[in-house]
């Protein structure tokens, strides 16, 4: 178990990236908020560390959205191009006792590594571990995670 009770995953996620954003809060607020107008449900946001006055900014919807984020995508991509990609699945690790249990993130990882699966994305909270990983990589994922934490 390791602090891990339950894996999960979805599939048909497209993975958008603001590569070289303007550093700021109002910046990032004001790319969303586009999305949010759209009606489009976003998920695993990630932000890198500031570079400077950039960063790069990235988010997972389901693929069933891709009409609606291309027709945001002039009013949200001003100053630098989006990249834009599909064919990817989000394994969600989930445990109550990931709270307390350290070493999670780097076990995941470790199974990941020693089948030849990249990430893509990955976000983090108290109680889960999102993976972005790409589609046909998910089964070899999921058989590995399922060993590394006994589930």
């Amino acid at each position: 178990m390791y602090g891990v009770s339950k894996i999960t995953s979805e599939q048909d996620i497209l993975l958008t990236t603001f590569p070289g954003a303007q550093y700021s809060a109002r910046s990032l607020a004001d790319h969303l908020e586009v999305f949010a107008k759209a009606g489009i449900v976003l998920d695993m946001i990630c932000q890198s560390a500031p570079r400077g006055a950039e960063v790069d900014f990235s988010f997972t919807t389901g693929y069933q959205n891709f009409a609606a984020v291309m027709a945001a995508l002039p009013e949200a991509a001003r100053a630098h191009p989006p990249l834009i990609s599909g064919g990817y699945s989000k394994i969600n690790l989930f445990g109550e006792e990931m709270v307390t249990s350290c070493g999670v993130a780097a076990r995941a990882l470790q199974a990941l590594a020693e089948v030849g699966v990249e990430i893509a994305l990955i976000t983090t909270s108290d109680l889960d571990i999102s993976l972005l990983v790409r589609q046909q990589d998910e089964d070899t994922a999921l058989a590995a995670l399922r060993s590394a934490f006994a589930l």
